[in-house]
């Protein structure tokens, strides 16, 4: 939320981040609608790779699939978050001062342990620690928001007027890249079709129905804590977790309420490394498999047919990156800022930028393959087309009045695209690039 409003960043929805959240479910549930159409088609581990490649070439497939899959395995955001508020809240509610990259650290370690036990454990520790933190958190916010427009303090259709933002539409628009973010993650059950028993059935069901439940949850959360907040982003921004402050005594809720609530999202958080763990692994492993990365990605476990090289790489990258911000952060922040915050927030744009990306491309790969074989090439074409119209909307929003950062992390993009297709044609003219392998239905 802190990001969605605009904090640090020049610009942001503000008091209209609900509006901001509305229209990222609406763009999702258009990609994913996409992402569903290709999943009937085409069944493999890479999901975004295969997508690709089958709508623009192998060279292209790699290129995009590469920058997704390199973005999930080493921009991992959480446990920086994670230890730094766990750290805080230790040292003001209990006088316990633990530093936040021990924290982190410790986080990473359980990550490990738990990625493991094979994606059977996984997926079912991560649905039984979401529901029971969703089914709270929103409660709570529809707590929020009765008492708040029961008052009549704010006005109900505020949060949702462009108008509430300082930037106007442009904020609002800009306030959806990271929204798109927030709604990332379903398509990670597309990793898991060579995993799924009748994929082609389960794989698209997983996704429509997981969109549909995160658009009610982020919607009604994100509404909570703009009239929570009176509507004032900058008091939003104030807070790592907005939501526990209002949870506070004297707020809305009561210090046992604090207490659970940090439980949950501590819980939320693990659960959100394990996703990335597991959708990440599977995809460099597709890659390596077709040729694509070093073929030591393709060693599997043989007792839980765990792709062991790039699950383990991801959780040492988390470990090292947690290290590296800790000595070198005290030289990029300032004013009293967390020394992680400015990584925080410079790799959760680029991120950003990354799903933008990745969006628009796999939805104009729509139009041409998967038009041509697909049983609903209407509704096809109009939910590839909110796909492409969002994600290019907030490409641009994003440019404009942006930071320093954002600019340097769509060049940095830029040139590892460019750099990943000139080198799958160098192999091709070599010989050594062999065809993508599909799974496709006949």
């Amino acid at each position: 939320m802190p990001l969605v409003v605009g904090v640090g960043m020049g610009t942001g929805a503000g008091g209209a981040a609900p509006l901001s959240m509305l229209l990222a479910a609406i763009a999702t549930f258009g990609i994913a609608w996409t992402l569903s159409r290709f999943s009937r088609h085409l069944e493999n581990t890479g999901s975004s790779y295969v997508f690709i490649s089958r709508s623009f070439g192998d060279r292209a497939g790699t290129a995009f699939g590469t920058l997704n899959y390199v973005a999930v395995v080493f921009g991992p955001l959480t446990p920086l978050i994670f230890g730094g508020y766990v750290s805080d809240d230790l040292r003001t509610q209990f006088g316990i001062d633990i530093p936040w990259w021990v924290i982190s650290l410790g986080l990473v370690a359980a990550i490990g342990v738990a990625v493991s036990f094979g994606v059977e454990f996984s997926s079912r520790a991560m649905l039984a620690l979401a529901s029971v933190g969703m089914l709270t958190i929103i409660s709570f916010s529809i707590l929020v928001i009765v008492q708040v427009l029961g008052r009549g303090d704010v006005s109900a259709t505020a949060p949702l007027l462009p108008s509430s933002s300082g930037s106007g539409w442009l904020g609002v628009f800009w306030g959806m890249l990271f929204g798109l973010s927030i709604f990332g993650g379903y398509d990670s059950a597309q990793n898991l079709s060579e995993e799924t028993r009748d994929p082609k059935r389960s794989i698209p069901r997983a996704m429509l129905i997981t969109v549909s439940l995160m658009a009610v949850y982020y919607v009604v959360v994100a509404y909570a804590q703009v009239v929570g907040f009176g509507m004032d982003s900058a008091a939003i921004a104030d807070h790592t977790f907005p939501l526990l402050a209002l949870a506070a005594p004297g707020s809305f809720g009561a210090s046992w309420l604090v207490h659970l609530l940090t439980i949950l999202l501590m819980l939320d958080d693990f659960s959100l490394c394990v996703a990335g763990a597991v959708y990440g692994s599977r995809g460099l492993f597709a890659l390596a498999r077709d040729g694509r990365l070093p073929a030591v990605f393709t060693i599997v476990s043989r007792k839980r047919n765990i792709p062991v090289v790039g699950m383990a790489l991801q959780v040492a990258w988390m470990a090292v990156l947690v290290v590296v911000v800790h000595l070198t952060g005290r030289f990029l922040a300032h004013d009293g800022v967390p020394e992680y915050l400015p990584v925080f927030v410079w790799i959760g744009s680029a991120q950003g930028l990354i799903t933008s990306i990745m969006s628009a491309t796999i939805c104009l790969g729509a139009f041409g393959w998967l038009r041509r074989r697909d049983k609903n090439p209407v509704l096809l074409i109009v939910a590839a087309s909110i796909g492409v119209v969002a994600a290019g909307i907030t490409l641009i929003a994003s440019m404009l009045q942006a930071s320093t950062g954002t600019y340097l992390a769509l060049a940095a993009i830029s040139v590892f695209l460019v750099i990943s297709f000139v080198q799958s044609t160098i192999l091709l003219r070599r010989g050594r690039f062999a065809p993508a392998a599909f799974l496709e239905d006949a």
